[in-house]
């Protein structure tokens, strides 16, 4: 035991701190506290970022050098082989450069141009822009990307676009747009007037009579109109779906103040034939 040199109570030998009066001992150090890192958190982004930008870096320059040199270069297109592994080598990003300078292209530019005469017979060639990507893979792989946008009037506007590649995976989209319409009755009258021209336009790209399950669609909106009139459409607006196989057709309709818009859609697959 010994006694505390302020209150002069005994306290055990080892004590350090009076556990009276609190006075410290004799020899005790207080234990000094690490203050606390206010920057810790910049600290250990700035350690991430100085370990893997110089890898993002790298791998961006070296996926880019590669794209670049593949761009609207020559090629040849061979026999392509399936594989699980495809690596994208060349890149044409118009029918033209794909035509002019890839080796074998002949076959498929002249069934795109075939199918535009057709089309341009069907909507005219006035306002119609098209856009094209073409990507050849070290498998001899073709992927294509087309798409056409056609202003009918200022109304109206239609767009359409498919994918294709050599594996016979394919994709088709169809898009009728109706803008500044004052009554439900009007879009679907319109709509109604469209159908065997939207008919001879999907028939087109995947040879299918598409007319039932787009004039089913047209239905849902005749027979929905007024109970849409009577709600307040969110943001998303309300849409109605008919699907046949996979084949699938719908309508969405939008409004803003007192007018409504209505984008018909038709998804569907290609005939392969028709571009292969």
């Amino acid at each position: 035991m010994k006694k505390c040199p302020k209150c002069h109570k005994n306290i055990p030998s080892n004590a350090k701190v009076c556990p009276y009066c609190g006075t410290p001992q004799s020899g005790y150090q207080p234990m000094k506290r690490t203050p606390k890192r206010k920057y810790a958190f910049i600290y250990s982004i700035l350690i991430i970022a100085f370990v893997f930008l110089p890898m993002g870096i790298s791998y961006f320059f070296a996926f880019n050098t590669l794209s670049d040199s593949g761009i609207n270069q020559t090629a040849t297109l061979k026999t392509y082989t399936k594989s699980n592994q495809e690596t994208v080598v060349y890149q044409y990003d118009s029918l033209k450069e794909f035509s002019k300078n890839v080796k074998n292209s002949k076959k498929y530019v002249n069934k795109i141009n075939n199918m535009e005469s057709s089309l341009e017979k069907i909507v005219g060639t006035k306002n119609m822009d098209s856009e094209y990507l073409f990507q050849i893979t070290n498998n001899n792989n073709l992927y294509v990307s087309v798409q056409y946008d056609i202003s009918l009037d200022k109304q109206n506007t239609m767009s359409i676009s498919y994918d294709y590649d050599l594996s016979k995976e394919s994709q088709l989209q169809f898009e009728y747009h109706l803008n500044d319409i004052q009554q439900l009755d009007d879009g679907y009258q319109q709509l109604n007037q469209q159908v065997t021209k939207i008919n001879q336009i999907i028939t087109l790209f995947n040879e299918k009579d598409n007319q039932e399950l787009i004039q089913k669609t047209l239905n849902d909106l005749k027979n929905n109109e007024a109970e849409i009139t009577k709600e307040t459409l969110s943001h998303y607006g309300k849409g109605m779906t008919q699907s046949k196989g996979n084949d699938q057709s719908s309508i969405r309709i939008f409004n803003y103040k007192d007018t409504y818009r209505l984008k018909f859609s038709y998804d569907s697959n290609l005939n392969l034939e028709k571009f292969i």
